[in-house]
């Protein structure tokens, strides 16, 4: 049995661990809760923007490169040390490394899911959060970590299911990181109020949004603002995917708060009772 109550993050890259729950991780570290984060590939198809790194001389190490920032990531963020899934980046749909055998999106599934699921009874976590159904914005390695994940997380709980991966464990909370598409247009028309580039371009109905979920489908929201700055930090750790065009670190500061600052949350599962929209992912398993 667990020693406390803990959070494990499935993400698919290094750096969407801060992306999506920086603040939900470093405020659950701060609560002397357990936290770890599973990454499922090593990056290597990210770019390489990072300030004085020659892109033809990284990108043969990117993975190295960017295992040591998620290493130094994590630390900012109290979450431990790296836990790698072991899979190849698989880059977007229709590109040679997509089609790579070795990269995620290729993966054998049974076999992706034994890996999980060895991770989860292991550190036994008692809130997991992953993507929802569409990746974010639909990139094919967000995709199969949801669907690996949330198969991971039932199998995990059946002891007849992968007996060398450990003792069974029920995760009693399940959650996907999303954004409510009202959101983005509220993000989006801040941004091009104050005469910036916005990444969803000019929109104004939700309904025109492809990533994100209606705003119904929201379970938990988090007041993340407290620990920008945690989250800022962790987010320049991966130096060499944060150039001085990246869009996160030109949101002016004034509306960061906005753009940033809360971290939304679709309710998969939970066998302790919630409220209709909770505020703690924890809420019926921490008093």
């Amino acid at each position: 049995m667990a020693e406390s109550p803990g959070l494990l993050c499935v993400h698919a890259h290094p750096d969407d661990e801060v992306i999506l729950t920086g603040g939900l991780l470093v405020s659950t570290a701060e609560r002397g809760l357990r936290t770890r984060v599973v990454t499922c590939t090593g990056g290597e198809e990210g770019e390489v923007v990072g300030a004085g790194m020659d892109p033809d001389e990284v990108r043969s190490r990117l993975a190295e490169v960017r295992l040591a920032e998620l290493t130094h990531a994590l630390e900012i963020l109290g979450a431990g040390l790296p836990h790698m899934l072991g899979y190849r980046d698989s880059g977007m749909v229709g590109t040679d490394s997509n089609a790579d055998p070795s990269s995620f999106w290729r993966a054998d599934f049974d076999e992706a899911v034994g890996r999980l699921v060895a991770h989860i009874r292991a550190f036994q976590p008692d809130v997991l959060v992953t993507y929802d159904a569409y990746g974010g914005y639909g990139h094919p390695d967000h995709i199969q970590s949801h669907r690996v994940a949330l198969v991971a997380t039932e199998a995990a709980s059946a002891g007849l299911l992968y007996p060398e991966a450990g003792p069974p464990w029920r995760t009693p909370k399940v959650y996907l990181a999303t954004i409510p598409r009202s959101a983005v247009v509220a993000g989006s028309q801040a941004l091009t109020a104050r005469g910036l580039p916005s990444p969803f371009g000019e929109v104004e109905d939700p309904a025109d949004i492809e990533m994100g979920v209606d705003d119904d489908s929201i379970g938990a929201v988090l007041d993340v603002a407290p620990w920008m700055e945690r989250k800022w930090a962790a987010l320049r750790a991966h130096a060499s995917q944060v150039g001085a065009e990246s869009f996160f670190l030109n949101v002016p500061e004034d509306i960061r708060g906005l753009v940033f600052g809360r971290e939304y949350f679709v309710r998969h599962r939970s066998e302790v009772g919630a409220q209709a929209v909770e505020e703690d992912l924890f809420t019926g398993l921490v008093p």
